[in-house]
C-alpha cells in the first residue's frame, strides 16, 4: 500500500485492518465537501501489520478515538503509530471504577427527557454518549494542521461507529441520503470477499449503484440510523442545533469546525 493510493479512495487498504474507510470527497448542502486525509472510521484495530503502521503514520493519522467499552479495549487493545494520541471514549456507560478518558462528572445543562432502551436512540440522545461524543469533537477541533486525520472506531465499524458519522457528518451539512449510503457501505465491505475489487468498483461507480447490486442482505438495518436521524430533527430542529445544544458548543465552535473539515 501507497500512501498516495490512500488518499482518494473510500475503502483503504490497511493490512490488518477491519472496515477501515475515508470520509473525504462527500459534498455538503451548501456546495462543498469534506477534506481528505482529516476524517477516518474503521472498526478494530488490533491486528495492523508494521506497514500499515508505518503507512497510517505517514498519512498523518493524529488521534485514535476508540468507542468501545474499557472491557473491550483490555481484550483487544488498538495498535496505532507512536506519535498517534489515542482516547478511549466509551459511547455506553460504564461501570464504576471501569477506566477511561471520558471527564469524570459533566454538568448538562440539556437533561435527555427518558432513559432510552434502544440503543440507537440512546447513542443520540443519552447523557452518558453524549459526553463522549462531545469529547471525540473537542478532538476534532484541535485537529487543526493540514493532512492530519482523525479515526473514530468501535470493534466492527458498524453501530458505534455509523452514529459517530451520523452525528458528524450531519453537523458538517453532509445530505442525510448520502449519510445513509456510508452508513449501508459496511454491509458492502462485510459481504465482499474481494477488497481490492470493491475498491476498484468504488473508484468507478457511484456508492450507491455499488450498494443497489451487492446489499440485498442488510447486516446493519438502515431503519434504526433513520431513527435516529429523526429523533434529533424531532428534538432539536437541525442537526447543528443538535451540536449546540445538546453537545453545548458555540455558533464559533460550529464555524471552526467547518473550516477544519470542508473545502
Amino acid at each position: 500500500m501507497e500512501v498516495d493510493q490512500m488518499k482518494r479512495e473510500r475503502i483503504l487498504n490497511v493490512e490488518g485492518a477491519v472496515n477501515f474507510r475515508e470520509l473525504g470527497g462527500y459534498p455538503t448542502i451548501d456546495n462543498k465537501s469534506l477534506k481528505w486525509q482529516k476524517l477516518l472510521r474503521s472498526g478494530e484495530l488490533a491486528r495492523l501489520s508494521k506497514k500499515a503502521l508505518r503507512n497510517l503514520d505517514e498519512y498523518g493519522l493524529k488521534y485514535d478515538i476508540d468507542l468501545r467499552s474499557p472491557a473491550e479495549v483490555e481484550w483487544v487493545k488498538d495498535r496505532i503509530p507512536k506519535d498517534t494520541i489515542y482516547r478511549s471514549y466509551p459511547v455506553y456507560p460504564i461501570r464504576d471504577g471501569e477506566q477511561s478518558d471520558l471527564p469524570k462528572q459533566v454538568a448538562w445543562t440539556y437533561q435527555a427527557k427518558t432513559n432510552y432502551y434502544d440503543p440507537y436512540l440512546l447513542m443520540v440522545l443519552g447523557d452518558h454518549p453524549r459526553v463522549a461524543f462531545r469529547q471525540m469533537f473537542i478532538d476534532m477541533l484541535d485537529n487543526s494542521g493540514e493532512n492530519q486525520s482523525l479515526l473514530f472506531h468501535c470493534a466492527a465499524g458498524k453501530d458505534r461507529t455509523g452514529i459517530g458519522a451520523l452525528i458528524i457528518l450531519s453537523v458538517l451539512g453532509v445530505p442525510y441520503d448520502i449519510i445513509k449510503q456510508d452508513y449501508l457501505l459496511t454491509n458492502v465491505v462485510y459481504n465482499s470477499y474481494d477488497q481490492d475489487q470493491l475498491r476498484h468498483q468504488l473508484n468507478h461507480q457511484h456508492v450507491s449503484d455499488v450498494i443497489n447490486e451487492m446489499n440485498s442482505n442488510f447486516q446493519v438495518q438502515s431503519h434504526n440510523l433513520d431513527q435516529a436521524n429523526q429523533a434529533v430533527l424531532d428534538e432539536f430542529g437541525t442537526w447543528q442545533n443538535y451540536f449546540i445544544k445538546a453537545l453545548e458548543f458555540s455558533e464559533d465552535d460550529l464555524a471552526d469546525l467547518k473550516k477544519l473539515y470542508l473545502e
